[in-house]
């Protein structure tokens, strides 16, 4: 009787446990071109951008679902909409969940309208992060594999009118093992508004954003890369407490 109990309450308890809990993907250490040139003082010339090295990290297959988020929310309920402090959420703060539950028939769909500080809450319950821009960059550009067709599949994906629902994650894996980076939702990285690569720049002034805009195709890698530019540009419009219907997240971990 005992045992079986005790089998009943560690079923309850793995059924609570979000589903990133699941071995990430293993992502071998390399080097990313980074999209955009390096931006020099005043006075200075731009550079071309040169390799950065990546170590070998860790990511979510798939991005953070409504239902690992629902759980995290039950241990973490400060997170609720409603609690969460306005500091670190917008009013659109998870704004489609009722009673601290997800729309119904959506679990396995991405979470979506949650801040930069709610999805590095939720990482960091498990002992993880979010990607930094160049790992995420780097795993999608999977070692040059495909890429035509995840070009393709990006460019189809912006010329989609959003739907009612977004649909759940479980796509094809790519070559790193990892799902889902385009096609559902655009994902928080760790240091969103950097508009060069390398550096943690979380933190820094508007004159990024601005180098951003102003700079334009100018001071990018390859003006002819759409996808990659539309990337960088909803990154640079987004500050930490901005939540949006179409923006997720996935975590990552060092390995």
């Amino acid at each position: 009787m005992a045992r079986r109990m005790a089998i009943m309450a560690a079923s309850s308890l793995l059924a609570l446990m979000p589903a990133c809990a699941e071995p990430m993907a293993p992502v071998p250490a390399g080097a990313y071109t980074p999209f955009f040139k390096f931006i020099p003082a005043k006075g200075q010339r731009a550079t071309e951008p040169r390799p950065v090295g990546i170590k070998a990290f860790r990511l979510d297959r798939f991005p953070v679902t409504n239902a690992q988020f629902a759980a995290f929310l039950e241990k973490a309920p400060d997170w609720r909409r409603g609690a969460a402090p306005r500091l670190f959420v917008d009013p659109n703060y998870l704004r489609r969940w009722r009673d601290g539950a997800p729309p119904k028939g959506e679990d396995n769909a991405p979470v979506t309208n949650v801040s930069w500080f709610a999805a590095q809450a939720f990482c960091e319950s498990l002992g993880a992060r979010l990607p930094t821009t160049d790992e995420w960059e780097y795993a999608l550009a999977d070692a040059g594999r495909g890429q035509a067709q995840v070009t393709r599949a990006s460019l189809d994906w912006f010329a989609k009118p959003n739907g009612a629902r977004i649909g759940d994650v479980g796509g094809a894996p790519n070559g790193y093992g990892v799902s889902d980076m385009i096609g559902l939702v655009w994902e928080w990285t760790q240091d969103f508004s950097a508009t060069g690569s390398g550096t943690e720049q979380r933190n820094t002034s508007s004159k990024d954003d601005a180098a951003f805009c102003g700079g334009g195709a100018a001071g990018v890698r390859d003006p002819a890369d759409y996808p990659a530019f539309m990337r960088y540009a909803l990154r640079a419009s987004l500050k930490a407490s901005y939540v949006q219907d179409n923006l997720g997240f996935r975590c990552a971990g060092d390995e």
